[in-house]
């Protein structure tokens, strides 16, 4: 159990990290929602899960190094250090003899984790009854307002100062406002927005998530990026039917200004969430740059699968995946760091694989389907070092291929080879913080499709890209700093 909760948490972080760095500020809305409640389910599902993959299938992603770092090794040792606190080794103690006839002394001992185990129930009790009395005191807030139809949604009109907020169906006004024309149609709009996109479900779902995992921050910070998420997608929709960005955003000021929420599970308007928003509304979209921080987000989402859903411990080594009935190997590849470190290997190359007898691997590391023998995955490794990987399909054609340059202990390129041997994307890693590196992607027919430079954490700097299969233009953007200055086409 423990060493789930630390790897969930990490899981969960780590998402979380990636969302702030590269989606909250893009006006992908509609996919960062998506990503959000990803993040949240696969962040507490996927170290119960085992998945059919090798580990050679998702080393295609940047910082290969610090992702394998965050599989086995942290959650054990914070597992075993909590496990000696907590669990007490039976003491040997002399035998005493008991005279015949001499009832045994009996009792009932609590140890703590019985302790923590009632403290965690009776917390979660407290909260769960909470939770259960906001949706009574909404249900309430229903039962006892003015009601009025409005497209798909209906107004529950207040006689109570009530900042506009929305609950499935139901949008909650202050009654003298509306019925005195203060509510601007744009309110309106916003609310119904909230309502036509079922925010009320995301909301309910992390509401209901921190009261089971009550003692993870991240719950909270996960709450509040769906919250914001959600006002985005709600000005988004108020913006483009027409209203004026200057004048709308001057209303939110003024509405979040005062008045208040009825309730946590209510999506309202929220001032403390203002400021993002309003900047939100005058950010340039860029297609360019959404694609290709998406380029950069599917290899790492792999690669979490990889470390997060596939791992085992065996004779002193973390075994990096778990083979079953559709797979197999002869050889079993493993990494340890301690073993690493021992022989001086720990900057040679992200992951050094030991053989079983402890040994750095140099050789090919193959993956066969058990039904037919047929390959499945086949890696190269020199030193234990990964320099290239192949995946195969069921019937033995190549996939995809992958090539690694390997510097100082990091990736420093990544190329990807499709099923004909052509080269079709190249990762050039960033040397530095201030170094710049390159992104290229070809068409089928060999002509460049795409390339962009970047540096620190995908911080693109200088044009970025896209060409059509004859090498024409076809988009054009120039950046510094991340930031988009100019569209040239």
């Amino acid at each position: 159990m423990i060493i789930y909760l630390v790897k969930s948490f990490l899981l969960l972080g780590v998402l979380y990290g990636l969302y702030k760095l590269l989606l909250e500020n893009e006006k992908t809305h509609r996919f960062n929602r998506f990503f959000l409640l990803f993040a949240l389910v696969f962040g507490l599902t996927a170290p119960l899960i085992s998945f059919e993959v090798s580990p050679e299938q998702s080393i295609a992603g940047i910082k290969m190094q610090q992702m394998e770092r965050l599989g086995n090794a942290p959650a054990e040792a914070v597992s075993k250090s909590v496990e000696s606190a907590i669990i007490s080794e039976p003491a040997t103690t002399a035998t005493s003899e008991i005279a015949p006839g001499t009832p045994a002394e009996s009792g009932w001992s609590m140890s703590t984790t019985d302790i923590l185990l009632g403290l965690y129930g009776l917390i979660t009790l407290f909260l769960l009854i909470r939770f259960a009395g906001g949706l009574i005191e909404i249900r309430t807030k229903i039962k006892n307002g003015s009601h009025k139809k409005i497209d798909n949604a209906t107004l529950v009109l207040l006689n109570e100062p009530v900042t506009p907020q929305s609950f499935f169906r139901f949008i909650f006004l202050n009654k003298e406002q509306f019925e005195s024309g203060k509510i601007e149609s744009e309110i309106l709009d916003h609310e119904l927005t909230h309502v036509r996109q079922l925010h009320s479900l995301d909301v309910l779902l992390i509401e209901f998530l921190k009261v089971l995992f009550w003692f993870n921050p991240l719950m909270y910070l996960y709450k509040h990026a769906i919250q914001l998420n959600h006002e985005f997608l709600a000005d988004e929709s108020v913006v483009s039917n027409g209203s004026s960005v200057t004048n709308y955003q001057n209303m939110l000021i003024r509405v979040c200004a005062g008045n208040k929420s009825l309730n946590t599970t209510t999506s309202s308007i929220s001032y403390s969430l203002t400021k993002k928003r309003l900047k939100m509304m005058v950010k340039k979209f860029s297609a360019l740059r959404s694609g290709s921080k998406g380029i950069f987000l599917i290899p790492i989402l792999l690669t979490f699968t990889m470390m997060f859903c596939t791992q085992s411990k065996e004779d002193g080594f973390t075994k990096i995946t778990n083979y079953n009935e559709e797979y197999y190997s002869k050889v079993n590849l493993y990494t340890n760091y301690e073993r690493s470190k021992e022989l001086g290997l720990e900057n040679e190359g992200p992951g050094i694989r030991f053989d079983s007898a402890g040994n750095p691997f140099t050789g090919v590391h193959q993956i066969r389907h058990r039904k037919n023998d047929r390959l499945a995955f086949e890696a190269v490794y020199e030193n234990g070092v990964l320099k290239s990987n192949t995946r195969y399909n069921a019937e033995g054609d190549t996939l995809a291929s992958y090539s690694f340059g390997v510097i100082g202990g990091k990736f420093r390129t990544v190329r990807e080879y499709n099923q004909n041997g052509m080269l079709v994307e190249k990762w050039t890693n960033p040397q530095s913080d201030d170094s710049i590196a390159t992104i290229k992607q070809w068409h089928p027919n060999g002509q460049l499709k795409y390339k962009a430079h970047y540096k620190g954490d995908l911080q693109f700097e200088g044009l970025m890209t896209l060409y059509d299969e004859q090498g024409n233009i076809l988009e054009q953007e120039r950046y510094e700093d991340g930031e988009l200055i100019e569209t040239i086409k």
